[in-house]
């Protein structure tokens, strides 16, 4: 079993999409764009809020900042409320806490978004042994992130995993060397064919399997 295990949040601990897709579509029908449906997030949900009002909605560069501005203030009203938390997550996560994993949450969401989440789901915010996010001053690439949980809990990059649901996840596992597992229930692949490309060492068609697929590896 590996030492530590690292884990995103959109898709993989909770379905965040219904108040993505809400301050999304609310944002950009303020500035004259067509809402698009919940489909649409596939492959969107998991890179940058910049590249996502850019492909969903064919947003103009100029336009992007205050896009961003306007979708941050309805988050904080009301997408925070709008989140689903996978069933089984919490189980599976405890029982590789008591297996002696650490674990790391690491996530491109605002760390002040992230951590009204995690006040509310405490038995979840709890269980983790480092939470990396962002805020609105520093971006900070995923790659950087996964490297600097690694150095932060003083375990190799070889002795981790990290689970995620989308190919911006298994491609920043990938150029650091370190074994990926892919989320099939979240909002990046689709299927196991969507994610066999990126040599992963498991399959997640559920959370509630994280426990069992990880401890093999």
């Amino acid at each position: 079993m590996k030492k530590l295990v690292i884990i995103g949040f959109d898709g993989t601990i909770a379905d965040t999409s219904p108040g993505i897709l809400y301050c999304m579509n609310m944002t950009a029908i303020s500035m004259g764009y067509k809402p698009v449906a919940h489909d649409a997030l596939y492959g969107v949900i998991g890179v940058s809020l910049e590249q996502g009002f850019r492909s969903l909605y064919g947003m103009k560069e100029d336009e992007i900042e205050y896009a961003m501005n306007n979708y941050s203030k309805l988050y904080s009203m009301k997408g925070e409320e709008m989140i689903l938390i996978y069933d089984g997550i919490a189980e599976a996560l405890a029982k590789l806490k008591n297996a002696g994993c650490k674990l790391a949450l690491v996530t491109q969401k605002n760390e002040k978004f992230l951590n009204n989440m995690l006040s509310v789901y405490r038995s979840i915010g709890s269980l983790f042994d480092l939470v990396c996010a962002t805020n609105v001053d520093v971006d900070i690439e995923k790659t950087d992130m996964l490297r600097n949980a690694c150095s932060t809990l003083g375990i190799p990059i070889e002795d981790c995993v990290f689970i995620g649901d989308s190919y911006v996840d298994a491609l920043a596992a990938r150029e650091i060397g370190m074994d990926f597992a892919a989320a099939l229930y979240g909002w990046g692949f689709r299927s196991e064919e969507d994610a066999e490309q990126y040599n992963c060492r498991a399959y997640l068609g559920k959370a509630s399997e994280i426990y069992i697929k990880l401890s093999s590896l």
